[in-house]
């Protein structure tokens, strides 16, 4: 689709070629940004500077790279400056990379637009790919919409629990709090023997109908399961007119038990519609939580009003400062809140754990809860091993029995 787009474009320019228009123009290159392909996550950026313009009229061309062009009336041209600025901060500050824009006067500045756009004016080439390109995505998108709907999907359904490794666990045993449920992608292209991560187009509308064939394989196979359950979910997805239905078609004992994961990138640069989309989660029964909230952005994450039932944030092998921005993140949600994700390294654990963190998602988690250990069974290790004499703050302190649970079967002594 992106290729249609562009064959849009090409004919909306050679139409400002041939007549030119007072209007201003913002590209903007998200191929710097991190998951700046990602669809879902581009259109977020792409509706942000569109609410710059406010009532103001304009012209949005999704293109592939990915880029964005706004075409917009020319006294608009300093709300697009304005906009284009603020994401770029915001998104620098969090984390995502840098933001790269480019303004342009229509009036004036139509050429360098054209050539920046397409540099080898390969015009030909792009119209024929954009009179096939869409047709043949749709296909796919049929079938995907077959599979999503057909009797069974739980083949293809994965389920990952979130651990609590709370010291306050009556056996010492970790616990699960709630097992997160995702539709594997690889397993879903594996059975239509095609990849979905090619177009840009197709793997937009397929996020939509994963998150509808999520919720039905729910009402459908998992109404009896007692268990509480975590779902990725988008926020046009709980904003759309046919989520009421959706919703309506899970028992409401079994919604009561199920968390809705908002995305986290959207509370900062769209904070309305997340805001809207947990308040419909909640009168249809659900918990909201917030997901992939960068280890850097923890300590300026605004909830905006949000109460979210856990705050997911993911482990980065090496990242600096890791325990100082965890510890501090304990302190300002709770430990009962922050779920530290993708834990597959028992660095993570280690690190949390010492952090206060409780909860814990991936594989060394997974790997941790089932190698049971209790205090009795540890043994301090000989003196030979220390590498060096302990400082002196360290010997100033009284000798604590070793925590229950987590950091000795982390250390093999179990």
């Amino acid at each position: 689709m992106a290729d249609a787009a562009a064959h849009t474009l090409l004919a909306r320019l050679q139409a400002l070629r041939a007549a030119p228009e007072p209007l201003a123009a913002l590209l903007a290159d998200l191929r710097g940004i991190e998951h700046g392909g990602d669809p879902r996550f581009a259109m977020t950026l792409d509706h942000y500077l569109e609410s710059w313009l406010g009532s103001q009229p304009r012209e949005v061309f999704r293109l592939a790279g990915p880029r964005l062009l706004i075409l917009a009336p020319a006294e608009a041209a300093p709300l697009l400056d304005a906009g284009a600025r603020a994401l770029a901060h915001t998104l620098l500050s969090h984390g995502f990379g840098t933001l790269h824009t480019d303004r342009y006067d229509m009036a004036t500045e139509g050429e360098r637009l054209f050539a920046d756009l397409f540099p080898n004016d390969g015009t030909a080439a792009l119209r024929e790919a954009a009179e096939h390109a869409p047709t043949a995505a749709l296909a796919h998108l049929l079938e995907v919409e077959r599979v999503l709907h057909g009797a069974d999907i739980d083949s293809i359904v994965r389920e990952q629990p979130v651990w609590s490794f709370a010291d306050s666990l009556a056996d010492g045993r970790p616990a699960v709090v709630t097992t997160e449920l995702a539709i594997s992608l690889e397993e879903l292209e594996s059975r239509l023997s095609l990849s979905l991560r090619r177009d840009s187009w197709l793997r937009h509308e397929v996020a939509v109908r994963l998150d509808r064939g999520l919720l039905r394989h729910i009402a459908r196979d998992r109404s009896r399961d007692p268990r509480p359950f975590a779902i990725d979910l988008h926020t046009a997805t709980a904003l759309d007119d046919g989520f009421d239905e959706l919703a309506r078609a899970i028992p409401a004992e079994m919604r009561a038990r199920i968390t809705a994961e908002l995305p986290c990138w959207e509370l900062s640069l769209a904070p309305a519609r997340v805001v809207a989309a947990a308040g419909r989660l909640a009168d249809a029964g659900f918990a909201v939580a917030l997901d992939h909230v960068p280890m850097a952005a923890l300590a300026g994450l605004e909830l905006g009003g949000l109460e979210p039932a856990f705050i997911k944030t993911q482990w980065i092998r090496g990242a600096s400062g890791a325990a100082d921005l965890l510890t501090a993140a304990v302190e300002r949600f709770g430990a009962g809140r922050l779920v530290l994700w993708r834990c597959d390294e028992p660095a993570a654990l280690e690190t949390g754990h010492a952090a206060g963190v409780a909860l814990f998602q991936g594989r060394a988690a997974d790997a941790a809860s089932v190698a049971p250990w209790h205090p009795s069974e540890s043994v301090p290790r000989p003196v030979a091993e220390e590498p060096e004499e302990p400082a002196p703050s360290e010997t100033a302190q009284p000798t604590q029995p070793p925590p229950p649970g987590l950091l000795g079967r982390l250390f093999g002594r179990g």
